[in-house]
């Protein structure tokens, strides 16, 4: 939005979008905090409100007759309203591509029919998308043109009354209700089993102002666990190793350069089904980048306590594995490390109006 405001200010934007796009001038029809579901059962518990979403969006169109709309991820929701935009006779870009080369490879099929062009922000996924003759450009990523605003880590650790000497664990427990109720008790219980096999080690948690204090109450029983709330890239720069719930944020803290440990964990049939439809050696994006186990994912079944714990001590404690995971973090930044992907999608956008 910002680019494309700085190429041409006139232009206004509305849709579906979360508190920076609200910020950057989006008037919002719905914010994304109620968009952000995962799982096959909790996304049927939700099909209503999304069928109420997809008419607003319909209605707006017929009502304002944008020039163009620009489709973000989201496949289960995005990939029907391109549809039905591409009907309305709306040209349809879509930017950060859904994951259908990991699993539903047929609905490649349906983004043809409705994309006119599509911005990828991985390298890999450029030829993919030419097998299927869609028109595809890799932009870069996002993650290489973002302002991180890191303080010093003195300043950083004295702010959180944290203790530079001491090794410092940042936990990520994602953004969704529904992840997080999940991973809250193998968290708890990884942090009393890395505090008695790891003295004097610091834990924070990066928290977020969207969810309730309340789905951070059960780690805060503790007191000697920090909070800190929207403002994860400092801990994570800055922590010796991080717990992170599999998402975008496994490819911000290995960008970040910060070792770390994946988890994930679902409901059991949402799980049992994802299995049966994903086709993917690895889940954290840092391992498909590199088509290696680089860092270690701990899903489902293995997201426990204890094999979480294991895994971070290792990578707190083996000097050779440390040394070895940040040479692969290296590798990761150095892929994707394309800064300019927002003007390039904003230029082509406008371009094409013009």
């Amino acid at each position: 939005m910002a680019a494309i405001k700085s190429l041409n200010p006139n232009h206004s934007f509305w849709g579906l979008g979360g508190d920076h796009m609200i910020d950057e001038g989006l008037k919002s029809l719905y914010h994304v905090k109620d968009l952000s579901v995962t799982g096959f059962i909790e996304v049927i518990k939700h099909l209503r409100f999304f069928k109420k979403v997809m008419r607003s969006v319909l209605n707006e169109c017929e009502i304002r007759k944008p020039d163009a709309a620009i489709l973000l991820d989201y496949p289960g929701f995005n990939l029907r309203l391109g549809l039905k935009l591409k009907a309305l006779g709306i040209p349809v870009y879509y930017y950060i591509s859904p994951q259908v080369w990991a699993w539903k490879k047929g609905r490649v099929k349906t983004m043809r029919r409705f994309i006119k062009h599509l911005f990828v922000i991985f390298p890999f996924e450029s030829a993919f998308y030419r097998q299927h003759d869609i028109p595809v450009s890799f932009v870069g990523n996002p993650l290489a043109e973002k302002q991180w605003n890191l303080p010093q880590r003195a300043e950083f650790f004295a702010q959180h009354g944290l203790n530079p000497d001491k090794p410092l664990i940042a936990l990520l427990p994602g953004s969704r209700r529904n992840e997080l109720d999940r991973l809250t008790q193998p968290l708890i219980d990884t942090i009393h089993l890395l505090k008695k096999h790891q003295p004097g080690v610091q834990i924070a948690i990066a928290g977020l102002s969207s969810l309730s204090e309340s789905y951070y109450h059960p780690f805060l029983e503790d007191s000697e666990i920090t909070l800190i709330v929207d403002n994860p890239y400092p801990l994570v720069a800055h922590a010796d190793l991080a717990i992170v719930a599999s998402g975008t944020a496994t490819l911000e803290t290995a960008y970040l350069g910060t070792p770390l440990v994946v988890i994930y964990k679902i409901s059991p049939l949402s799980y049992l089904i994802g299995k049966l439809l994903v086709d993917i050696d690895h889940l954290a994006m840092p391992n498909l980048i590199l088509d290696e186990r680089a860092i270690p994912e701990l899903i489902q079944s293995e997201a426990t306590g204890q094999l979480i714990a294991d895994e971070a001590l290792k990578l707190l404690n083996d000097k050779s594995l440390r040394e070895l995971t940040l040479e692969k973090l290296a590798k990761v930044r150095a892929a994707i490390d394309k800064p300019g992907c927002a003007n390039r999608v904003a230029t082509k956008i406008l371009d094409d109006l013009d």
